[in-house]
Formats: C-alpha cells, sequence, structure tokens
C-alpha cells in the first residue's frame, strides 16, 4: 500500500510540474543572429609621392588617408525546419545589411575631399543540417563627392560561396565575387580554407578575402594575426581640375593596399567588443579613371590618367562591435559556426571582416574543479 501511494503521488507530482512548464509559454528567440552594428576608424600617415616625371604627382605631393565607417546586419527572415528521421536542422536566413563610408584622401597641395559611400543589401544563407551551407549576398551602393557638388555613381557587388564542413576542424568553400575592394570592377574565384575549430585556435585562408591565424587566449580576448586586402572605388569631383577634360565633372578615385598586422579583440560583457590593430600596409597603389574614357568597356577598366604605386607605410584601425536582442542557442553546432563565420568573412560593403566572429564563443578551457562558480559561468541567458 505504502508503494501505491508513493507511486501514485510521484506520477501526479509530474503531471503538475509537466502543466506548470507548459503554462509557462516560453517564447523561443526567433532568430540565430543578431542585430551587430560596427563603428570602424582608419589612418595612414602622408606619403610622399617619389615620380617626379608625373605632372600630377608633382601637383598633388603627398598622399594620406582617413577613414571611417559605419556597417551593420540584421536578420529579418529566419526559417528553421527539423528533420527528426535524419535527426537534422536546416535553416534559412535572410538578412539585411547597410553600410556608410566616410573616406578623406589627403593631398598635400588641395583641400581634403569627403568622399561618402552607401550601401543596402540583402544576405540569404542556407544551412542544410548537414556538411554544406550556401551563402548569397547582393550590395548596392552609391558613391559621391559631398565637398562639391555632383551626382551620385551606382554599383553593385555580389559573392556567390559553397561552404562544406568536413569536420570541425576542416572546412573548404568554393564560389565567386565581384568586388570594388581592389579597386577596380573584377570578378574574382573564391577559394577558401580553413584548418582548426572557430571557436580555438584556427588558420583561416579565404582567398581573395584574407589570410588570418586567430588565436582566442581566453573568453574575453583574442588575438589574430592576418593579411588582408583594403580599398574601394570612390566618386571625386573634378573641381581641382585634376583631369584635363574639363567636361567631365567627376571621375573615379580607387585605391587598394595590402594589410598585414596584429588585431587584439575584447570582450566588454555580451555586447560589447573592442578592437585595435596594427601593421604594415604595402602594395598601395591609387589611381585615377576617367568614366567617360571608359564607357561601354565591359569588366575591368583599363584606361587611366594618374596611377601611383607608394611604398609600405605603417596602419592604425580601431573599432567597436554591438550586439542588440537575444537569439536561439547554437553551442558546439558545427554549421551554424560556419553560417555566422561565412557571414563575417565576407564584411559589409568594403569594411572586410571589422566585425570579427562576436556571436561564435570561445571553447572555455577544461575545468578541473568544477564548482558552482565555474558551471554558472558557462551558462549564457541567451539559451532560455
Amino acid at each position: 500500500m505504502p508503494v501505491f501511494i508513493c507511486t501514485i503521488f510521484l506520477f501526479s507530482a509530474k503531471i503538475k510540474a509537466q502543466a506548470t512548464y507548459d503554462s509557462l509559454k516560453i517564447k523561443m528567440p526567433k532568430h540565430y543572429f543578431n542585430t551587430v552594428i560596427s563603428l570602424d576608424g582608419y589612418r595612414k600617415p602622408k606619403q610622399e609621392f617619389t615620380d617626379t616625371a608625373d605632372f600630377l604627382a608633382k601637383r598633388l605631393k603627398s598622399y594620406g588617408l582617413n577613414q571611417f565607417s559605419l556597417s551593420f546586419y540584421t536578420p529579418i527572415i529566419t526559417d528553421v525546419e527539423e528533420d527528426t528521421v535524419k535527426h537534422i536542422t536546416k535553416s534559412t536566413h535572410v538578412l539585411l545589411t547597410g553600410t556608410y563610408i566616410r573616406l578623406k584622401p589627403v593631398f598635400d597641395s588641395l583641400k581634403p575631399h569627403d568622399l561618402v559611400k552607401t550601401g543596402i543589401g540583402l544576405r540569404f544563407i542556407f544551412n542544410s543540417g548537414k556538411k554544406g551551407v550556401w551563402f548569397f549576398d547582393v550590395s548596392p551602393f552609391v558613391t559621391k563627392d559631398r565637398t562639391y557638388t555632383s551626382k551620385p555613381y551606382f554599383r553593385m557587388a555580389s559573392t556567390i560561396v559553397y561552404s562544406h564542413n568536413v569536420s570541425e576542424r576542416f572546412n573548404w568553400r568554393i564560389g565567386a565575387t565581384k568586388s570594388f575592394m581592389w579597386g577596380n570592377r573584377f570578378y574574382w574565384p573564391f577559394i577558401g580554407l580553413r584548418f582548426g575549430r572557430l571557436d580555438k585556435v584556427n588558420l583561416s585562408v579565404q582567398f581573395p578575402r584574407s589570410i588570418s591565424l586567430n588565436i582566442p587566449a581566453n573568453e574575453k580576448l583574442i588575438l589574430s594575426f592576418y593579411t588582408k586586402p583594403q580599398g574601394g572605388m570612390y566618386n571625386y569631383s573634378n573641381h581641382d581640375s585634376l583631369y584635363y577634360l574639363k567636361n567631365d565633372a567627376t571621375f573615379s578615385y580607387t585605391r587598394y593596399e595590402l594589410n598585414s598586422g596584429l588585431r587584439t579583440d575584447v570582450k566588454f560583457g555580451n555586447n560589447v567588443s573592442c578592437y585595435f590593430a596594427t601593421g604594415i600596409s604595402s602594395k598601395n597603389n591609387i589611381t585615377f579613371y576617367s568614366e567617360t574614357a571608359n564607357k561601354g568597356k565591359r569588366g575591368v577598366y583599363k584606361k587611366y590618367f594618374f596611377e601611383q604605386n607608394l611604398g609600405p607605410t605603417l596602419f592604425f584601425n580601431v573599432g567597436m562591435v554591438i550586439k542588440f536582442g537575444k537569439t536561439r542557442t547554437f553551442l558546439n553546432d558545427r554549421n551554424m559556426y560556419d553560417v555566422m563565420d561565412l557571414n563575417n568573412t565576407n564584411g559589409v560593403g568594403d569594411n572586410n571582416g571589422s566585425m570579427g566572429n562576436p556571436q561564435i564563443p570561445v571553447a572555455p578551457k577544461k575545468i578541473k574543479n568544477v564548482n558552482l562558480n565555474s558551471i554558472q559561468d558557462l551558462i549564457d541567458y541567451n539559451d532560455f
């Protein structure tokens, strides 16, 4: 009899607990992605032009650079499909992206021009739930010289990549990309390899975007040794009559460089991180194109009226990344880590990977003495 009464008591307690849980109606977050905003400042010191035979080089004398950018991405559609037979979870993500860049090329003999680039884009990412992830990006933008009256110029960048996760420690990618980051309208094949887990030490080779060795020192500090291109194409007013055909009100100013250095990311709480990077800027190039002279040309621009290569110099880069909103948990989900990395590796606009990977948690070190405080540190409130 006592056993029978205890059985009934336990059964009723379980029913009551389940009913209580159901009555809570806990609502799971809709998206996997946070809304993420990045503020980025970049600067290079002045360099003198050494080509004394070029008329414009002698007139401009020297060249430096100041740049500020603001970029963001935010999820607008998330669709999740769970296959209980195959035990996989498929997910589709549509993100809205945006970028604003204010660039000031500094020539010794000219008043600095205030060049701006503004763009809004869409991204589609499909996670098969197995080993493959598809990434599509369309990023239209306009450039304009705000210093003097000029019309905006429209361009569009795009990328398609297939990413294959062989294991947590090895990934390969293949695709194609069109970007103006290399100072022209280039189409490039996209080839990527990653060795090591995304939440631990890893080597990532993403041609033509970047090469980086990422070393998490702890959950708050990440070091990255990297090489990556930076540049862009901007509309530049001909107010200073740099282009000899004065009937052209504007021309294209383009820049390209290859940055190699050390970046340090520091996390302040769950939603804010800052970074500082410095190193050597090499293969520096600036070029002026006439849109009229290249009108009707397909592919890259081939006619230009000014081009200069400059020697290596230092660069300084500092920024802040801010996250908003609650998300679905994806701890130790290999494919979702890859989804996040694909999104950030490709950057937003010309901000080539400036956001880092703010949503991929660093794998905690093994805990020798398990206690309540150590377990509590591993729990993220976004998991609930």
